[in-house]
């Protein structure tokens, strides 16, 4: 894995493992941290800049040893299916500001976006109203490396709360209304002709007459990390279909334990799981692991013991020699996810429930490979029940 690192700083850390199973988490926290919380957002007339720069592999820290795993250096090393077989990307990335950072998700037929979807995390000041909603396990294990004070929401979850923080600013769209007008525009579009939109835009042109219904004074931030996204982003094949009117849902979930959090993207092509795209986000030590977009800056101040919030998917070689080390896991994490992922393809919602039944019947003498071919996750019922939860959402959307 790159690792960018200034010269005249070295941080010396070691993780504190215990003993577990193959697949559970064995880092320790504590819970002292502060942090800046983001008070405007993105508005009309906001003048954060919009870079490509935010969504590098790999990013020098002003810290000393904190790199940025955004995903892309796996996603160089997978094959795109050819065509007729649709795929989802996901990359990482930073298209507004430095107080948050974004997942971003394509799902793709040949080079064309026939869809995308996009949320944002940022950490929020947690007055106990009860206004925000924290990402899942915010009350547990994960919840305790926040910045003091501090919740992680993301943005989609926290439509109306944040929306109302936009309007103090002038905003007269949610951020909800903003990102629909985003992900509308590149349907149907392939990178380049998004690109030719971004050249617009920083070109001079009004965000509302290259993008209709978008306010966003950083609509090139988003546009370039749907584009980074679709040409670099991790990869996730789908099934064989020439649908391209498919059914899509992100939701946040808690599949494994209390020490992270998951991002799940179904899609679904009628009552079948046509494609999924499965993550999980943990905090981890910087001296092993990337952190995503914007550890390095404004997000990253004020987390617990200076660690950093990373992707397992884009640090799936260091966090598989955890499991392997400490639990004595002989498959990655990356495969076991996509053994699930491939389980779930082609199948009904109700054959999932009956699956995650059988799971959740095995005895001690058991393997969750019984059931799913290739994943040896104690918690694969969990990872099946979160893919569950995201194609309900789909199907209702």
């Amino acid at each position: 894995m790159k690792k960018v690192l200034l010269t005249s700083i070295t941080l010396f850390s070691v993780l504190t493992l215990a003993a577990c199973q193959a697949d559970e988490d064995t880092l320790e926290y504590s819970t002292s941290a502060s942090s800046t919380v983001e008070s405007t957002t993105a508005s009309s007339e906001e003048a954060t800049e919009a870079s490509s720069d935010a969504t590098s592999g790999a990013s020098e820290s002003e810290a000393g040893t904190i790199w940025i795993s955004d995903g892309s250096e796996i996603g160089e090393t997978q094959e795109i299916p050819a065509a007729g077989t649709i795929y989802m990307r996901q990359l990482y990335t930073a298209p507004h500001g430095d107080r948050a950072f974004a997942i971003t998700n394509v799902t793709m037929a040949g080079d064309t976006i026939i869809s995308a979807r996009m949320d944002e995390f940022q950490y929020i000041e947690d007055d106990g109203s009860g206004t925000w909603t924290g990402v899942p396990n915010s009350d547990a294990t994960f919840g305790e490396s926040y910045p003091e004070g501090t919740i992680l929401a993301g943005k989609e979850e926290n439509n109306e709360a944040y929306s109302e923080m936009m309007a103090e600013s002038g905003a007269t769209l949610t951020w909800k209304d903003n990102m629909e007008a985003i992900t509308d525009f590149v349907a149907g579009k392939t990178a380049a002709e998004i690109q030719t939109s971004i050249d617009e835009l920083t070109g001079g042109s009004e965000v509302a007459d290259v993008v209709t219904g978008a306010t966003f004074a950083d609509t090139a931030g988003y546009l370039q990390a749907i584009v980074d996204t679709a040409t670099k982003g991790m990869v996730s094949t789908g099934i064989e279909t020439s649908n391209t009117d498919l059914s899509e849902a992100m939701v946040l979930a808690a599949p494994h334990g209390d020490r992270s959090f998951a991002v799940v993207t179904v899609a679904m092509d009628g009552d079948v799981v046509a494609n999924t795209f499965v993550d999980e986000f943990q905090y981890s030590d910087p001296a092993s692991y990337g952190g995503v977009p914007n550890s390095d800056a404004t997000f990253g101040e004020g987390v617990a013991d200076g660690q950093v919030l990373a992707s397992k998917f884009a640090n799936n070689e260091a966090y598989s020699e955890m499991m392997a080390s400490s639990g004595g896991a002989t498959q990655t994490w990356m495969e076991n996810v996509e053994a699930i992922d491939e389980f779930a393809k082609g199948k009904t919602i109700d054959e999932l429930k009956a699956a995650v039944t059988e799971l959740e019947g095995l005895s001690e003498d058991d393997s969750p490979t019984d059931v799913v071919t290739g994943a040896t996750f104690s918690d694969s019922a969990g990872y099946l029940s979160a893919i569950i939860e995201a194609a309900e959402a789909a199907m209702n959307n």
